[in-house]
């Protein structure tokens, strides 16, 4: 079967259909081409992308030059770490790898390192701490050079995301049982941190006040049990919820790429009512325990997108549109990251199946 389709005027009829709460025609579908994507397809040094603004901005335009031959999408510039900025300020070296993306140092390697970092964190300078003036540099250049006025602050790396940058994985999986006093202490201090971070980051970049939303994004929260993330995590980042979305129609967004089907009555607790989550579970396993949600999936990224053909792309796209069915809850892309060598091909199919069974509004 061929999945030929008028890209640019799918993106246009797709632009208008992004509002679920609106009048829309069709199922929207979701992009994202992220910068261990673009490395790969170029050919590119990691290491040197990540940290070279020149490199970075020059190989996006060279990049967005071909997948806006193949796909009508437009790569722009943009400040890209990968997925460490948030968690640098606590001061973690960064380690740069040709074929990777970026990671840091642990910070704490010790339960009795805990509070002395606590202790530090409470009089750092947000800005002066680490990517933080590498990105407000490389922001100011985006600005001055192609007109575009970053924002910064809709969304944050989860917290246990984040203990597993500050303390290590393992560390952190081990010290919740271990040391749990610590644990708690280091995540108050998270919270009081990431409340201080954000909100000088959105007074810097100017973001808008009547944004209605916020999101996290935390793989590593698939990783605990639903009583270790009830006792630990769940009151912190509803907290932030509370304090950045806390108007019932502002959108709470989680994204976790692994398991997640054990924590979904938590997140429904908090008041999560937007997911990208879970590849190994399908839309009706989500909607039957979070009533309402909004879906961005369900396409596995490895499994279908990645080493799948174009058909079997198609048939489970097809099999999440019917699943959703007709209450605007779905927004088709791949439940999580879209991997590095996923074909156009591929892409090209969860497209085409939106625009052959999408129409359902």
């Amino acid at each position: 079967m061929a999945f030929d389709l008028d890209m640019k005027k799918f993106w246009e009829i797709n632009e208008k259909c992004k509002n679920l709460k609106g009048d829309i025609i069709r199922v929207p579908v979701s992009i994202h081409l992220d910068g261990d994507w673009i490395c790969e397809y170029l050919k590119l040094d990691n290491a040197k992308y990540y940290s070279d603004f020149e490199y970075q901005q020059e190989n996006r335009l060279r990049c967005s030059e071909i997948t806006e031959k193949e796909l009508a999408y437009t790569i722009k510039p943009d400040v890209d770490f990968g997925v460490i900025m948030d968690s640098s300020i606590y001061g973690g070296t960064v380690n740069y790898e040709s074929n990777a993306t970026p990671t840091l140092k642990p910070v704490v390697n010790d339960p009795e390192e805990i509070d002395a970092l606590i202790e530090k964190m409470q009089k750092v300078d947000i800005l002066e701490q680490g990517l933080i003036p590498k990105y407000l540099e490389w922001r100011e250049k985006i600005k001055t050079r192609y007109g575009i006025d970053l924002k910064y602050g809709g969304g944050i790396k989860g917290c246990a995301t984040m203990m597993g940058q500050i303390c290590g994985i393992t560390n952190f999986l081990t010290w919740i049982i271990t040391n749990p006093d610590e644990i708690h202490r280091l995540i108050g201090c998270w919270l009081e941190t990431s409340k201080r971070y954000l909100k000088i980051m959105r007074e810097v970049t100017g973001f808008p006040e009547d944004h209605r939303g916020f999101a996290f994004a935390s793989d590593v929260a698939g990783m605990l049990s639903p009583d270790l993330y009830r006792e630990f995590i769940m009151e912190a980042e509803k907290e932030l919820y509370d304090t950045f979305a806390p108007n019932p129609e502002d959108t709470r967004f989680y994204h976790a790429d692994y398991h997640m089907l054990h924590l979904l009555d938590s997140l429904r607790e908090i008041g999560v009512n937007a997911v990208n989550i879970d590849p190994y579970i399908e839309p009706k396993q989500i909607m039957e325990k979070m009533p309402g949600v909004i879906i961005h999936g369900q396409i596995p990224p490895t499994k279908v997108l990645l080493y799948g053909t174009p058909e079997e792309v198609y048939e489970c796209a097809k099999r999440d549109i019917e699943q959703a069915g007709p209450s605007k809850q779905l927004v088709l892309c791949t439940a999580g990251s879209i991997n590095p060598g996923t074909s156009f091909e591929n892409l090209k199919a969860m497209c085409r199946a939106a625009e052959d069974f999408g129409y359902i509004y």
